[in-house]
């Protein structure tokens, strides 16, 4: 089969390997043939070998749709179309295994950039569950790419007062008020604090989401933002082992830090994400920005990190 593995950090290399047995793969999995796959940033801090979880001759990408073509479980069925993580997160090939708890079925439409996004919405569904009821609240999304967006339409579904996107990048800026903010804020200066306060008020937000990760930076702003007794739901994935963080701040407020990352109950969080997308609950029109053949991989890569080109969502075709 085909497949592109990264040998070193930005650095790609084409190559044919054996494609996985279902003969050999352990109870509960299925086989699938890839169709198409997306960028997420914690692959980005693979290519660029900054997450400490680096590995030399990986395949990353997780945010994967495809054709089931062989199974060991009694859920799935050859020609069942499926979005379903990819073991190790090992997606940059054309055919791999998933368990079966890491998939759920998909409308068999070809219509792969509607139901891959149930991979991002279910990771913040999954993390939603940890708030709850967001009721006459005020929050602050720090960060408005795919994530930070499903962020946004969940605080407004589960209905909070006011939601404040924040993100340097105008053109999120207007998806998120179309999906739900209630105010919009590109600064990311020391006037940004201030720009909130007029909306919030002096004591702060209910809630701050920090949906950028990556550096050590926009943690500590949510700290900033969060009123006494709030709460910080990290959703940003770290590159870093150790992070210093405003202790004191976050300490005499009293506030919780939530970390939240990969749906643990995958089959409750995907299926519920592809209903809200069926349903229209969630938006995604627009979400899946640009897309490229598998042989330019490496472009797609180097668009997604530089964020160019009104980019959001980098879709990779297989059948290219």
């Amino acid at each position: 089969m085909f497949a592109v593995k990264l040998i070193a950090p930005r650095k790609f290399e084409w190559i044919d390997k054996p494609a996985p047995q279902i003969e050999t793969a352990p109870p509960n999995s299925i086989l699938i043939k890839t169709r198409r796959a997306t960028i997420c940033g914690s692959d980005v801090a693979y290519y660029l070998g900054v997450t400490p979880a680096f590995a030399p001759d990986s395949f990353p990408a997780h945010e994967c749709v495809g054709d089931v073509i062989a199974s060991n479980s009694p859920r799935f069925k050859i020609g069942d179309a499926v979005m379903a993580q990819p073991h190790l997160f090992q997606g940059l090939a054309e055919f791999y295994l998933a368990r079966d708890s890491h998939a759920v079925h998909i409308p068999n439409d070809g219509d792969w950039k509607k139901w891959i996004m149930c991979q991002p919405l279910g990771t913040v569904l999954w993390a939603m569950r940890k708030i709850g009821a967001l009721f006459h609240q005020q929050v602050v999304v720090l960060g408005q790419g795919v994530i930070g967006l499903f962020a946004t339409q969940m605080c407004a579904n589960l209905g909070a007062r006011t939601i404040i996107a924040i993100d340097p990048i105008q053109h999120r800026l207007d998806i998120s008020a179309r999906v739900g903010a209630t105010h919009t804020i590109a600064q990311t200066d020391e006037s940004l604090f201030d720009s909130v306060a007029k909306i919030v008020g002096d004591a702060g937000a209910d809630l701050v989401i920090e949906a950028v990760g990556h550096q050590t930076e926009t943690i500590n702003i949510a700290i900033r933002l969060v009123k006494h007794s709030g709460a910080i739901l990290a959703l940003g994935v770290d590159d870093q082992d150790v992070y210093p963080i405003r202790y004191h701040d976050l300490f005499r407020k009293n506030a919780r830090l939530i970390p939240s990352v990969i749906a643990t109950d995958m089959p409750k969080d995907f299926a519920l994400a592809l209903q809200y997308i069926q349903n229209g609950r969630v938006s995604v029109d627009g979400f899946a920005t640009h897309e490229f053949p598998f042989a330019r991989v490496q472009d797609a890569f180097e668009l997604f990190r530089e964020k160019r080109e009104g980019v959001l969502k980098v879709m990779i075709n297989y059948d290219q």
